[in-house]
């Protein structure tokens, strides 16, 4: 399970891009898009963002990032061929324009409750909705009626379940991360690095919700 570090990329930026670069990996292999669709990332300047806009542009995907404030240039930086300021801009409004009409082959979705109405509004008909966090809490129940409404679309979460990352995979997915890292800026902040005997100093400062990667280092110094 190991992968080799690029020469632009410090150890610590490494480590801060493996965990999300698993999950991107994944998503981009649990809903497989064709070359030229259109999919929305929201969070896309966040830790999973910035990497799932990077594999999806490399398979010839045009994204479309919904991203806030001056983080809306990490998300470009990333790939996305749109951003949206989500502070600023009618989400709906802009994906609508930007594919006249039609909407999206994908959308996928870290944050639940609150936006699940808004996502099935932006998919294209048999459009899926793949959702993987519940920041605003989890989804509701799935009404087929909705679903049938929205153009037949399909919704659904992805998670360790599906099987698309084994043991075996990780080292790989954690390599394609860093490949794309060192073609892209995908790299953020560190808020904070500890030594393994400061493990509660981590947590703690994870939470104050700190603006950046908290990484524990295997050695001292």
């Amino acid at each position: 399970m190991m992968a080799r570090l690029p020469d632009n990329l410090s150890f610590e930026d490494g480590a801060s891009l493996a965990h999300g670069g698993v999950t991107a990996a994944g998503l981009v292999r649990h809903w497989p898009l064709e070359r030229g669709s259109t999919a929305v990332v929201w969070g896309a300047a966040g830790s999973v963002g910035l990497l799932l806009v990077a594999s999806l542009a490399e398979r010839g995907v045009r994204v479309i990032g919904i991203a806030s404030g001056a983080r809306v240039e990490r998300a470009r930086a990333a790939g996305a061929a749109l951003v949206i300021d989500r502070s600023s801009e009618d989400v709906s409004q802009v994906v609508q324009r930007a594919t006249d009409g039609r909407g999206v082959s994908a959308v996928f979705d870290p944050i639940g409750a609150s936006m699940y109405r808004t996502n099935l509004q932006l998919l294209a008909p048999r459009g899926c909705l793949i959702n993987y966090g519940q920041l605003s809490g989890a989804l509701p129940l799935i009404e087929l009626g909705d679903v049938m409404d929205a153009g037949s679309v399909f919704v659904t979460k992805y998670g360790p379940r599906a099987g698309l990352v084994g043991r075996d995979d990780v080292g790989s997915f954690v390599a394609e991360a860093l490949t794309l890292a060192g073609k892209r800026q995908l790299t953020g902040p560190v808020a904070g690095l500890f030594t393994l005997d400061r493990v509660v100093d981590a947590y703690t400062a994870l939470e104050s919700n700190p603006n950046g990667k908290v990484l524990i280092l295997p050695h001292r110094g």
